[in-house]
């Protein structure tokens, strides 16, 4: 299974961090042969003054990643979060949604682009938490995937949200009241169907997730430790 290390580039630069960035390598190292979960104390993470989170792949070790790029979308103008790799591997994600991944094993999720009612080529933003929490309505989008040398594009699904209690979460950094969200992802081309987590703030923020890639390409658990601010 592919193991992810952390984007720590712009960390180097940091003229007092040399001992807090061989520390974290050193963590990551042991994630990378499969030893132990990276660990990291509150103000280890707010010291790195750069949007931060816990990463678990198919149930392996948990990673520390750091954002590298915040770039809008070029449709949408939505900020799109680019999580990467020291060996170029990316996920990358919009309100708390992965919407591609790059460079992992066997499988990635190529992209998502949400279907407007009016025409199946009109593509809209996704659908925000706010307004999901509000409406709780079916949704439509179109899945891509590349799997091994494979291209499997233009898959239509139905994404409808379940809205569950509330609860409290807590990490190494905060504890939130959150929302839990499920959303349903349909594609009846396939006849399958998954479910994706995510936990929301007060903010409609998203703070934790656990998604699916596709059917049977894998799963990423990622917690937001620090979110990211313009």
């Amino acid at each position: 299974m592919f193991k992810f290390l952390t984007v720590m580039t712009s960390v180097v630069f940091l003229s007092a961090c040399t001992q807090k960035f061989n520390d974290v390598n050193a963590t990551l190292d042991e994630a990378l042969f499969g030893v132990n979960d990276a660990t990291l104390t509150q103000q280890e993470v707010l010291d790195i003054p750069y949007a931060s989170s816990f990463v678990r792949i198919n149930g392996g070790a948990k990673l520390f990643m750091v954002l590298a790029f915040a770039e809008p979308n070029p449709v949408t103008g939505a900020m799109q979060l680019k999580w990467l790799s020291s060996d170029k591997a990316m996920i990358v994600t919009e309100n708390g949604r992965i919407i591609k991944t790059l460079g992992l094993p066997q499988s990635n999720l190529a992209a998502i682009h949400p279907i407007s009612n009016s025409t199946a080529t009109d593509f809209s933003s996704l659908p925000s938490f706010s307004s999901i929490i509000k409406q709780q309505t079916t949704w439509s989008a179109q899945y891509n995937w590349v799997s091994g040398e494979q291209y499997l594009f233009g898959y239509h699904a139905e994404i409808t949200p379940i809205l569950r209690k509330k609860s409290r979460l807590k990490n190494t950094v905060w504890e939130k009241e959150v929302t839990e969200i499920i959303e349903v992802v349909s594609i009846p081309s396939l006849n399958y169907s998954y479910n994706n987590q995510y936990w929301v703030d007060k903010h409609s923020n998203v703070v934790k997730s656990h998604q699916y890639l596709g059917p049977n390409m894998g799963e990423i658990e990622m917690t937001f430790l620090k979110p990211f601010s313009l």
